[in-house]
């Protein structure tokens, strides 16, 4: 037990600076291996194990030195995975030429469309940097002079084609409660995504001529599980459930929000998803919907789902064997029963995709079937334990996905549970029936609240957010979809293979049920819609709760439960760290939004781009915002209206509250109050005031006038001199250009500050040497995507810069860019992407 909670602990640790990762080579945690392997071997022997037991002293030092082996060994193993992981990324944008062999089905179909491969052979491998097999992510292109997404290839499982990629390395935007896709794409082992531009599917006579190395029967069986899964999902595109009826069903006719509406097609989806745990035909409205009910992990395919359909078809086997008694003369039934149960288990989770609960599910079953074929015993916890150390032996990156530990942390909640048997409240053969269905009643009613109780950090470490409708609609949809909508789904497939009209038929039952089933959850949202909740825990903040559960886990009697009262006030009432002026510049891409905040007071300036259907605002913006616990602005300004500044704002404005909005024009169809030179205001102590648009800018004719860039609102931000601390600026300039610049050089007032967010993402059109002199910063800040269209930061601008020795911060290279003012004279920039190992750019 001790080494493998010690195997699993080191592997925690990847991803983040330790002695262990940076001081051990190979050699060395490999030597940590094998002395645990050594200890084993002489604890395990008798006569050992016999002395430890009459000295209980070297007993607990013996397993915290194989906690610490196991803790080393797992510490640099999983490092050790993760720096090859990370040495197989690709390094640069390249356009590739390669022979890619398909890897599952599509995640989406039409514009959602992306697909898997992995390569076969590179052309120029060497020139391209790519390793001699990596896996990517390919997108569909895009017509930007159609402006519409060009059909995907048909591509299926196992298929080889030759296709022409624009390749990039991994990149995403690094901002606190933002998604991190890179630490996804690392946990896949995708080394690059790319923009297919052909492709081509290889015809017989290619393959023949390519004398390729035979697929592995591995392979083949997983190639033959996909192309199935594939099969499945066509069928329900294809399939028309309601002829008559499809345009209309239960949500649309209830009087609930539009927003709300669940069509038959979406009813598909989510059958389809509890199927195969495809969620391809399920839209981000349903989505949406799940995550606000707290039920979105009822379509991930896990142990209710695999076990339900290995014990249906073990149980049609054991019907059949016991008409022919004379075959449990050769071999008792569990010997006839295990092997089907098991190969029923792994085919339904290759079925399903076999993600991270699948796994889990596949490892815990075939643990339970060895020992039980072996007349073996071990503890509930040593084979949950034994499971998620096989796991992470076969693959450490798995410990970064958000499924590995919901699904070990529920299987370990629910083992942890002693329910009482009914029958020992039986008094009488009519009322112990009663008595027994009333038990089980309330012991699944008080599972759900243990399971939503105790589950709740992990969902907060990992989501951010949690639905306080979760318990409640639990206790509807786990009884409905798990023991009425899965076992119809089954049954409709199981069909399937004889009669595909008549498992149709089947299923429309099915759809029936969910039909209804997601008209009253588009109710709930409807007078709930504020129903999922986020709360941005800092660690002391986690570390009070992880204890407050601890103890409502314990027996009672071994700690008082009035501890419990401690640690409610640092849950409820974070401390959050208090600056005079805090500075963060979020990373939005190609864009720019800034998060302003004094001790009692918070400020928004811009909100990013919207580009079809990526929102910043949702996206960074507002999770940024929430991380800090800034559920209200003071002030949301937007410099201009162009769509990287003001993209975001609509999604702002409707889910925080803003007291005043303020702009260079009117922000229609919001109340906008304009912003000019002269307006200033002071929040505790920290002066505000607005340098542009001036006058100026509405007297002048030509391009000027018409330009939104120069009439970007220009914000300076001033911090009192406190002790031996100078006076701290810093100068916000949106998107004015040289003419701003120049009219700002005029006028009266010093532009000196210690912080400039450069004006245009670093366009040579602003920032021209002498207001950079003018104002003469310590650090400036450069807000821009990740190998943007327009080369932001220009060469010249950045030349300017060094000239004028002014250090340089890019949200392309860092993420999301922190600076404390009022606290120290230096400005030292916090990066956010210095927070982990995959989202450092090492490359660059």
């Amino acid at each position: 037990m001790m080494i493998l909670l010690g195997f699993i602990a080191g592997v925690i640790t990847i991803g983040y600076h330790n002695i262990f990762s940076g001081l051990l080579p190979v050699s060395g945690w490999l030597s940590s291996g094998f002395l645990f392997l050594l200890m084993i071997v002489v604890l395990t022997r008798v006569t050992v194990r016999h002395y430890l037991i009459l000295h209980p002293v070297i007993y607990t030092m013996s397993s915290v030195a194989l906690f610490g082996l196991a803790f080393i060994f797992g510490t640099g193993y999983a490092h050790w995975q993760l720096n090859h992981a990370l040495q197989q990324r690709l390094s640069e944008p390249v356009e590739q030429t390669a022979l890619v062999r398909v890897v599952g089905i599509s995640d989406g179909v039409g514009e959602d469309w992306r697909q898997v491969v992995e390569t076969v052979a590179v052309e120029n491998r060497s020139q391209s940097g790519q390793p001699s097999q990596a896996r990517w992510l390919l997108y569909g292109a895009f017509d930007w002079n159609k402006h519409q997404s060009v059909t995907p290839p048909d591509m299926q499982p196992g298929q080889l084609w030759q296709v022409r990629v624009k390749l990039k390395p991994a990149h995403s935007n690094a901002s606190p409660g933002a998604f991190d896709v890179e630490r996804w794409l690392l946990q896949q082992h995708i080394t690059a995504t790319g923009t297919v531009q052909t492709a081509q599917q290889l015809t017989p006579q290619q393959l023949q001529q390519l004398q390729l190395k035979p697929e592995s029967l591995l392979q083949q069986l997983q190639n033959t599980l996909q192309r199935e899964r594939l099969r499945i999902r066509q069928h329900f595109m294809q399939w028309d459930a309601n002829p008559s009826h499809t345009a209309k069903n239960a949500v649309a006719e209830s009087p609930v929000d539009k927003n709300h509406t669940v069509k038959n097609n979406t009813a598909k989806g989510v059958l389809l998803g509890l199927l195969t745990g495809d969620r391809g035909l399920i839209d981000a409205d349903t989505t949406l919907l799940y995550q606000q009910m707290g039920i979105s992990h009822l379509l991930a395919i896990s142990g209710p789902h695999v076990i339900l359909a290995a014990l249906m078809i073990t149980w049609l086997l054991q019907k059949l064997l016991d008409r022919f008694p004379a075959v449990y003369l050769k071999a008792e039934r569990r010997r006839w029963l295990l092997p089907v149960f098991m190969l029923v288990v792994v085919l339904y989770a290759g079925l399903a995709g076999f993600d991270i609960p699948a796994q889990r599910t596949v490892l815990m079953v075939g643990l339970a079937a060895g020992l039980l074929w072996f007349r073996q015993r071990w503890s509930r916890t040593c084979i949950l334990l034994m499971s998620a150390s096989i796991l992470l032996l076969l693959d450490p990156l798995a410990i970064l996905s958000a499924a590995f530990w919901l699904s070990f942390g529920a299987v370990a909640i629910l083992l942890s549970m002693n329910v009482p048997q009914p029958g020992q409240h039986e008094t009488s053969v009519s009322q112990g029936t009663l008595k027994q269905w009333q038990i089980k009643v309330m012991q699944f009613v008080q599972l759900q609240w243990r399971l939503f109780v105790l589950l709740s950090p992990l969902v907060l470490l990992s989501f951010a957010k949690i639905s306080w409708l979760a318990p409640l609609v639990n206790l509807v949809a786990i009884p409905l979809l798990s023991a009425v909508v899965l076992p119809v789904n089954l049954l409709a497939y199981a069909v399937f293979w004889l009669s595909p009209a008549l498992a149709d038929v089947i299923w429309s039952v099915a759809l029936r049920l969910l039909d209804v089933f997601h008209a009253g959850l588009a109710c709930l949202a409807y007078y709930f819609p504020n129903a999922l909740q986020p709360f941005y825990l800092n660690s002391l903040q986690l570390m009070a709760l992880f204890a407050m559960l601890g103890l409502l886990v314990l027996p009672r009697g071994i700690i008082p439960r009035w501890w419990f009262a401690f640690l409610i006030i640092p849950v409820c009432y974070p401390a959050w760290p208090v600056a005079p002026l805090t500075v963060q510049v979020l990373d939005v891409g190609q864009g720019l939004s800034v998060i302003v905040k004094t001790r009692h007071h918070a400020m928004l300036v811009d909100t990013g781009a919207k580009i079809g259907n990526s929102n910043m605002g949702n996206k960074v913006v507002i999770p940024a915002l929430q991380a800090q616990g800034i559920h209200r602005l003071d002030k949301l300004m937007l410099t201009h209206l162009d769509s990287d500044h003001s993209g975001g704002a609509p999604a702002i404005l409707q889910q925080l509250a803003v007291s005043q909005l303020t702009s260079s024009e009117t922000f229609a169809p919001y109340p906008t109050y304009l912003c000019e030179a002269g307006q200033s205001w002071q929040w505790d102590g920290v002066q505000f005031r607005v340098l542009s648009p001036l006058p100026a800018h509405f007297r002048a004719t030509g391009k000027i006038a018409n330009s939104k860039n120069e009439k970007s609102c220009v914000l300076m931000v001033e911090v009192p001199a406190q002790a031996d601390i100078p006076a701290q600026r810093v100068l916000i300039m949106g998107d004015a250009g040289l003419y701003t610049e120049f009219l700002l050089q005029q006028q009266t007032i010093p532009l000196q500050a210690d912080l400039l967010i450069l004006g245009h993402h670093g366009s040579q059109h602003s920032s021209s040497s002498p207001f950079l002199a003018s104002v003469h910063p310590q650090r400036a800040v450069v807000s821009a995507g990740y190998l943007n269209r327009y080369g932001h930061p220009k060469p010249i601008v950045l030349a300017r810069l060094n000239e004028q020795g002014i250090a340089v911060d890019s949200t392309i290279d860092s993420g999301t860019l922190t600076y404390v003012l009022g606290q120290q004279k230096y400005l030292k920039p916090q990066r956010y992407r210095d927070k982990n190992l995959w989202l450092q750019r090492i490359y660059d």
